[in-house]
């Protein structure tokens, strides 16, 4: 299994962390660190585009359910 294969599988932390490290050899790595930064980095960025994507879904969908939950208890007190 290649490292692009196992990205999906990572903790977000892992994935935070190959990611970091993977921007920084990019930038002041050898060439032969380079060229595998800049295979691995567009799969990681993207990866972690998607996981912010899902935890912002996530917390839109828990900020409007406690927005209707308020929303129907001050309508319960005002009646």
């Amino acid at each position: 299994m290649t490292l692009i294969e196992r990205i999906p599988l990572l903790n977000d932390r892992e994935l935070v962390t190959l990611l970091a490290n993977a921007r920084r050899l990019d930038v002041v790595g050898t060439p032969a660190q380079r060229l595998a930064a800049s295979e691995v980095l567009p799969v990681l960025e993207l990866e972690a585009s998607k996981r912010r994507q899902v935890t912002l879904e996530a917390a839109t969908k828990k900020r409007g359910a406690t927005a209707a939950k308020r929303r129907a208890v001050a309508a319960a007190e005002a009646a």
